[in-house]
Order: structure tokens, then sequence, then C-alpha cells
């Protein structure tokens, strides 16, 4: 195998492992461990690394689980199963390594909580919300939960109680926002997951129920973001009304498009997953200043 073939391959691992999403939920997981230090504590390096490859995990794992279907949909038919980059069988050895290896760090290096909060968020995404794609499209509720979850696992990595009300409304936060991401992939990908066969929100309702219910969402988005200062989670007036700001421009922009301009999908994906980020930032910033 030359040079070229093994960076081909390698990218392939790495693609399987979705890295963007995988990344995005080990950030929202340090975030927990931050909040809960209220300072970059030099043990978020393996809370931060167990969740990552725990995600990762994850990811091949759906990868495998929706092969058959991936192929059928042209954002996904070049993935490195249905593109026959990478075997089912090297598949499953690198998500077993990949899940194995971030449960070993997460118990080592952190506490049994964080590691079965790890290990609960794999088999709800892998066990619960990935079958149950394929008969409702109401999964995202259920589906909703694994986001809600590594902010909590960060949280016990760092040694607190998943009692404590920080916690509970950082990860409702997270739960809530999950529900108007996943609709907007839904919306967003609706004739691929058509072809694919999977029930989709576009034949259940008509394209003026789908704005009022998605801005609905965005709307409760930004609701629970404001109780995260209202819950001491954001601490500095300078940072609360940032939190105000964000949300504010978050939902006007949303009902602009949703009831003014047409409705453009993939400015509002990107719009959403730029709030998110730049929450996550203010949570950190406030805990660590």
């Amino acid at each position: 195998m030359n040079k070229k073939n093994v960076q081909i391959n390698i990218l392939a691992y790495i693609r399987l492992s979705k890295p963007i999403i995988t990344l995005s939920v080990a950030f929202s997981s340090l975030t927990g461990f931050v909040l809960a230090q209220q300072s970059f504590h030099r043990d978020w390096i393996p809370a931060y690394l167990g969740v990552l490859l725990i995600a990762a995990g994850a990811s091949v794992i759906n990868q495998i689980q929706e092969a058959s279907m991936d192929r059928l949909m042209d954002r996904t038919r070049n993935r490195p199963l249905p593109s026959g980059l990478i075997s089912l069988f090297n598949a499953r050895i690198w998500a077993v390594i990949l899940s194995v290896s971030g449960t070993g760090v997460l118990w080592v290096f952190t506490n049994p909580p964080a590691t079965a909060l790890a290990i609960i968020t794999l088999v709800w995404y892998n066990g619960i919300y990935t079958p149950l794609k394929k008969v409702t499209p109401w999964a995202i509720l259920p589906g909703a939960i694994v986001g809600a979850i590594p902010p909590a696992i960060g949280w016990a990595a760092a040694g607190e109680s998943l009692l404590h009300p920080h916690v509970i409304f950082l990860s409702f936060f997270f739960f809530i926002g999950q529900i108007p991401h996943f609709w907007l992939i839904l919306l967003r990908y609706s004739d691929d997951y058509n072809n694919a066969g999977f029930p989709n929100i576009t034949s259940a309702f008509n394209p003026g129920q789908i704005k009022r219910l998605t801005f609905s969402w965005i709307f409760a988005t930004a609701a629970s973001a404001l109780l995260l200062p209202f819950s001491g989670v954001v601490k500095s007036q300078v940072l609360t009304w940032v939190t105000i700001m964000l949300s504010l421009l978050l939902v006007l922009i949303f009902f602009y498009w949703s009831f003014i301009k047409p409705f453009k999908v993939n400015r509002a994906f990107i719009l959403m997953n730029s709030y998110f980020l730049l929450m996550m930032v203010v949570i950190l910033a406030d805990s660590v200043y």
C-alpha cells in the first residue's frame, strides 16, 4: 500500500467517527466540566478525551447500523462503508477500539458516575434512538436526551453531584436545543430521508405547520437559555446580557426567516449550530473569569 492509499485509509477511519459531531459532543462535556470546576483544571483532558472516544465509537456503530440506508441517500452514499473504503468487519473492530478505550479512559482517570453516563449515552443513541428513527419522525424527542447527557458527563467527571441545579438547567438547555437541531436536519435532507425509507415530518405536516413548529422549538431553546443566568449557571452581568442578546437575535432571525422571508434550511442549520457554539463559549468564559 503506497503512501497515498495509507492517507486515504486513515481519513476514511476518521470520517467514520464523524469528527465534527464527536468534537462538538466532547466540547459540550468540557462545558459541564469547567462549569463544575470554575476553571480549566488539568483533569479536563482525560474527561474530554474519554467522551470524544466514546462519541466516536457511537458514531461508527451508527454508520454500521445504517450502512444499507446510507447507500440510498445522496449525502451519505460516499461515506466509508457504502463506498466500500472500509469493510463492515473493520468498522466493527474500530467501533470496539474507540468505545472500549473511551470507557477505559473515563474509568481510570475520572469516576464511575461519569463512566456510567457515557455508557448510557452510547446505549441510548445506538440502542434506542437509531432504531427508532426508522419507525417515527418523533424519534427526535428521545434522541434529544443524547445531547443532554454529555454536559452532565463533564460535570460528573469533575466530581460534582448530578442533582445540583446548575447541571440540571445546563442539560435542560441542551435537551431543548437538540429538538430543533434534529428537526432542521430532517428538513434539510427530507428528500434523502424519504428515499431511504425514513419517516419524515414533511409527510405529516404541511409547510406552514412545519414553519410554526420549527419556530416554536427555536423560541423554547432561547427561553431555556435565559434560564441559565436565572439559575446561576451564567453569573457575569455582561455575559448575562450577551446570553439575552444572542437568544433574542436567534428568535428574531428565525421569525423573519419563517414568516416574512422564504425559509432557508441551510442558513437556519448554520445559525442554530453557531448559536450553540457561542453559548458554550459564554458558559466557559463565565466559569473561568
